[in-house]
């Protein structure tokens, strides 16, 4: 009887999974090369503590990779909204929303939106600067800065 049961699942596992290969999905399709051209200036970025580096590339696949923790993680980003220019990345189970945001020093990937971006899960970008000093731009010209 137990084993009716389990074939009785496995039988209804499958045709799940058959339903869902065999349906439409409504997604457009997304143009991964326009896309890479917004995100590739974040290719190579470092968590806010240091801690962790992510590397994407053009093909869709994202890596964290820490050598303190000695934790190589593999995944994948897709584009969400080309207009806003934030993205998905999923590494393992981790998986956020992140806006591309240019900075004079490089590229942020701010986890969020542009209204509300969260600095302690976003990413920054990995090139070291010669001084120390701190470096901001502002895109429109009415913006005044103290």
């Amino acid at each position: 009887m137990a084993c009716a049961y389990g074939l009785f699942g496995l039988l209804r596992l499958m045709s799940v999974g058959l339903a869902y290969l065999t349906a439409s999905h409504d997604q457009p399709p997304r143009n991964l090369e326009a896309a890479w051209q917004v995100l590739a200036p974040c290719a190579e970025t470092i968590s806010f503590d240091g801690a962790w580096t992510l590397s994407l590339s053009e093909s869709g696949s994202a890596i964290v990779n820490s050598d303190r923790h000695a934790q190589r993680l593999q995944g994948h980003w897709e584009l969400l909204d080309a207009q806003a220019q934030s993205y998905r990345i999923d590494v393992l189970a981790f998986g956020n929303d992140f806006v591309v945001v240019p900075t004079a020093a490089g590229c942020l990937l701010g986890s969020g939106t542009l209204h509300k971006v969260d600095l302690r899960q976003s990413w920054f970008t990995r090139n070291k600067r010669d001084g120390g000093d701190l470096v901001a731009s502002v895109s429109r010209a009415h913006v005044t800065m103290k």
